[in-house]
């Protein structure tokens, strides 16, 4: 997020944490003095566009009740959330990445979102402006690339993909692999090294389908069959409703 690690979490701060995590809300909590008794509140925030989902609050006669009335007040808004967390729509962030800017991780969401949903053409104006709102924005380089290689465009993918191999330091152990992978798949043809990156993916997130479902491609292409098909079920396994392959062979974003 490209802030200190001891800054405190406020309101806004957790807000844009759900937002990178796909999480549904966040929990605000208050405690105010009133004469000699305390008003304790709990508000549940949607993590997405920040609307109260449920509010509850409790009066506490002395500060040795304060905890007692917290769970009281805990309690009611629970209930309460049992409904309404069932009908948030989940601001869901695809994949992992690493950008200090909210409103560049807003846009490359959308991008990737438009990606799955109408195809690579679709998707390009929004992992551009990601870019322009992020000039060091690593997997959107990455994710432009792959949808310049998949629209037949060699040239525009490469510059990409450099450009975001380039900037594999400054990102996280995840996107590091997922950049370094579909480098040596695009731009080196270095199949070899594509299938090491995403055994090490692997090893390191074992749940995560997308390294299971691209080394099973990579395999095919090396003439592995055995291994190639031992590593798309496992990836069908993982994600069953998954069917949201790029057109490059070897490369997935779900």
């Amino acid at each position: 997020m490209g802030r200190p690690p001891n800054e405190r979490v406020t309101r806004e701060v957790a807000q844009e944490i759900c937002l990178r995590t796909g999480s549904k809300a966040l929990l605000v909590g208050s405690i105010s003095r009133l004469g000699s008794q305390y008003m304790v509140g709990l508000q549940a925030v949607n993590g997405g566009n920040g609307d109260t989902l449920a509010k509850e609050q409790g009066e506490a006669s002395s500060k040795e009740e304060v905890v007692k009335a917290l769970g009281k007040v805990a309690s009611r808004l629970r209930t309460k959330l049992g409904e309404s967390l069932a009908s948030v729509q989940k601001f869901n962030v695809p994949i992992e990445a690493t950008t200090s800017s909210l409103e560049a991780l807003k846009t490359f969401s959308m991008g990737v979102t438009t990606l799955r949903e109408k195809g690579d053409a679709e998707a390009i104006p929004f992992l551009r402006r990601a870019i322009e709102q992020d000039p060091n924005f690593a997997v959107a380089y990455a994710i432009l690339g792959v949808s310049y290689a998949n629209l037949g465009q060699p040239s525009l993918s490469a510059v990409n993909l450099r450009k975001a191999y380039e900037l594999r330091e400054r990102v996280s152990e995840k996107e590091r692999l997922r950049i370094s992978a579909y480098y040596y798949g695009l731009v080196t043809g270095e199949l070899e090294k594509e299938a090491q990156t995403y055994q090490l993916w692997i090893q390191s997130y074992p749940q995560d389908p997308i390294p299971h479902g691209n080394l099973g491609a990579n395999f095919s292409a090396l003439g592995q069959y055995d291994k190639s098909l031992v590593e798309t079920q496992e990836a069908k396994r993982l994600e069953p409703n998954s069917g949201t392959v790029l057109h490059i062979p070897g490369f997935q974003l779900t």
